[in-house]
């Protein structure tokens, strides 16, 4: 009797020590799986969050047809106004003078002044000139004098380019001492202002 009241106190002690660890282990059977679950269930929450959170697909700009540019109006350019005619020169009246325009108070000649040689050289024969150069009163008379002495050699010098031989030429100034009409009158004035081209 006494050894099988020994024998049953064994057995619940073994049962005893065998309880002590597999019954946390059972316990914490569902709470292994409840993790696994859980973690499995974060993971597809946050695959979905990142997937609705990323960036969408670019979208092909639709090709886009700039207008046709009109091109601004072309404005024309303005009209450039005639040059005033040259007078014929009159070949029988060079030798008294004629009206070579020059730039005014200068020994600079116009375009006007160079086109009105050209056709004093029409009426030069092959004889020798003197280039006479005068003016009207208005200004200093020394000044004058000058300046018709500079216009007649600038006259001698276009006739120069245009072919005529430097010795059949001479260059000389009267300033405002020979006038051949009034110089009060700027039809005078007009008259005086001029280069005589006189044979020798």
């Amino acid at each position: 009797m006494a050894r099988s009241e020994d024998r049953t106190r064994e057995a619940w002690h073994g049962f005893d020590r065998w309880a002590t660890w597999i019954v946390p282990i059972l316990l914490a059977v569902p709470a292994i799986l409840g993790w696994q679950s859980g973690v499995g269930r974060d993971a597809a929450c946050c695959t979905d969050a990142a997937a609705a959170t990323a960036a969408p697909a670019a979208v092909a700009a639709p090709t886009v047809t700039p207008p046709a540019v009109i091109p601004d109006a072309v404005t024309p350019p303005a009209a450039t106004p005639p040059v005033a005619a040259t007078p014929a020169i009159d070949c029988a009246s060079i030798a008294s003078g004629a009206n070579i325009a020059f730039a005014v108070n200068k020994a600079t000649l116009t375009e006007a002044g160079g086109q009105a040689l050209d056709q004093v050289i029409v009426c030069m024969n092959d004889g020798n000139y003197d280039i006479v150069g005068h003016t009207d009163s208005d200004g200093d008379e020394a000044f004058n004098q000058q300046l018709s002495v500079a216009r007649a050699n600038s006259a001698r010098s276009y006739l120069m380019t245009r072919g005529v031989a430097a010795d059949r030429l001479k260059a000389i100034g009267m300033g405002e001492t020979s006038p051949i009409a009034d110089n009060a009158t700027v039809e005078g004035k007009s008259k005086n202002r001029r280069l005589a081209f006189r044979p020798r």
